[in-house]
């Protein structure tokens, strides 16, 4: 018995070696390595902690990373929001709390989560009427009030919420750029636009017009239009020109998509802002040329809202299929190759890509603390993640927002690292709000509720005994369930002809005495 257990341990050892083989992030000591250990969270998701002491060219640094395969059809990866609005800043625990409860009946267990976009925050980028906030260089007034939008393309379960920043609301030291995962598990990593055009159903006789952005600060000379999941309203300045339309339906912008509406009002200069609601759109213009191009839409007009994706630098076809995305900072891997930089930032960091076998990584790094970790320098991000294994990765966000989140096992979640923010005593770890997280959860079919119960025909109603007869390879088969009783079959059935193996010896010892 004592070997059969043993011999069940170094079994369970060797698979779980071999699953942790199996993912592409790279065995090899990073410079001035001094620990690496690796935790299964649950099966096929697989976390790393990695320790650089201060001889290491990165210096002193904690670092995790997190690889899984999106491909794998047990897994689900979202970005989402902490609300009903996009504007809410909300922790990464209790947006994975809230999205876990909300996702109950379609079976998601959030597994792990990390922070996500960067945003308009209120002390620089949105530059609120009467703060006197200057950013960039710039210094007029945008907004009425605070507007934490996320700063690039994201698109939450299949439904654009934000377009890419425009360099007319605040100028950013950056590129911005986007990751993307198609329904199949494809992932994209670019700088994909949105493209939006209002036109006139009513042949009323306005021309088709080019708008800014979707759910954008209402920056100067810029016609914006947002949703229904901008907030209560645009915080439009009184200067602007707004046209609100309403839809007879539940509309959601996709790409592709072809929203139609009404217009019931048209807000001009000093009027009351409009309110928003569900099924609304409202557009914004500022400046006497963008305001010229929509002032001959009509109260009553019949519109239609059209909405496109593409990058013109690479992977567009791509792009048109992707249902979740997440904007950020700076490209660090591209194909393979490091993208160098010579950003001098030292800041904790988030980080997101995939290697070459087309697993996702996440990657989260500590910072702003000598004695624990003292944060990467943005221009050593593209060396360390290419010597991680990434094949193409990007810097999502820093600063006291990387957060990473894991489920602790009884059915709670837990931050893994320390977030460089404080609480009220003093210490670090202390989680800061964020606009959107990405969150990887595990399908759990057993969650999922059974569909009500077919009615039995009357005697009248001849039966199709065909029809009743359970075909073989069904649903659980499709969903891998077959897979993972089959599995099962076959480790029983080893461990039964190991046992075998291990027994036989032993009759033969006692036979020869």
């Amino acid at each position: 018995m004592k070997k059969l257990i043993a011999f069940l341990i170094c079994l369970l050892v060797l698979m779980s070696a071999a699953e942790i083989c199996s993912f592409g992030m790279s065995d090899e000591k990073l410079d001035g390595e001094i620990s690496r250990t690796t935790e299964i969270i649950r099966k096929g998701v697989v976390c790393t902690h990695i320790s650089l002491g201060d001889s290491s060219k990165y210096k002193r640094q904690e670092i995790w990373v997190v690889e899984f395969d999106p491909q794998d059809p047990v897994f689900d990866l979202q970005v989402t929001c902490g609300g009903k609005y996009t504007t809410k800043l909300v922790t990464v625990e209790e947006t994975v709390k809230r999205f876990k409860d909300a996702n109950v009946d379609k079976g998601l267990v959030p597994v792990v989560a990390i922070n996500g976009d960067i945003w308009t925050t209120s002390y620089a980028h949105a530059r609120i009427l009467g703060s006197g906030t200057e950013y960039g260089g710039f210094s007029d007034p945008v907004v009425t009030h605070a507007m934490t939008l996320p700063r690039g393309l994201d698109i939450y379960d299949g439904e654009i919420v934000s377009s890419p920043h425009t360099a007319k609301e605040t100028p950013y030291e950056r590129q911005l750029h986007a990751f993307g995962i198609t329904p199949d598990g494809r992932t994209v990593l670019g700088t994909p636009s949105l493209k939006i055009r209002l036109n006139d159903l009513s042949l009323n006789g306005f021309e088709e017009v080019d708008i800014s952005g979707l759910n954008r600060l209402p920056a100067k000379n810029t016609i914006m239009i947002y949703s229904d999941k901008v907030g209560e309203d645009t915080a439009a300045l009184d200067d602007a020109y707004e046209i609100v339309i309403d839809c007879d339906y539940d509309y959601v912008i996709k790409h592709g998509a072809a929203i139609k509406g009404r217009v019931t009002a048209i807000c001009k200069e000093g009027d009351e802002d409009p309110k928003m609601q569900e099924n609304r759109l409202i557009v914004t213009a500022r400046g006497t040329r963008y305001v010229q191009k929509v002032k001959n839409i009509r109260v009553g007009d019949d519109v239609e809202v059209s909405f496109e994706i593409s990058d013109a630098k690479n992977d567009g076809d791509i792009w048109s299929q992707v249902t979740n995305c997440v904007g950020g900072h700076t490209i660090l891997v591209k194909k393979g190759k490091a993208v160098a930089n010579t950003d001098s930032d030292v800041i904790p960091a988030t980080a997101i890509g995939n290697t070459a076998d087309g697993h996702v990584m996440f990657l989260v790094c500590d910072g702003r603390r000598k004695d624990y970790s003292v944060g990467l320098k943005i221009s050593d991000m593209p060396g360390l993640c290419k010597a991680l294994g990434y094949e193409n990765c990007f810097l999502v966000d820093g600063g006291g927002s990387s957060t990473l989140l894991k489920e602790s096992g009884d059915g709670n979640y837990e931050v893994v690292n320390v977030p460089c923010d404080k609480y009220e005593d003093g210490t670090y770890g202390k989680p800061r709000t964020v606009v959107n997280s990405i969150i990887l959860s595990f399908i759990d079919e057993s969650l999922i509720p059974t569909p009500e119960p077919v009615q039995t025909p009357t005697a009248e109603e001849p039966t199709d005994p065909a029809a009743e007869t359970p075909t073989t390879g069904g649903d659980s088969e499709k969903t891998g369930c077959g897979s993972s009783v089959t599995a099962l079959a076959v480790l029983l059935t080893a461990t039964a002809a190991m046992f075998a193996l291990i027994k036989k010896p032993e009759v033969h010892k006692s036979k020869g005495r």
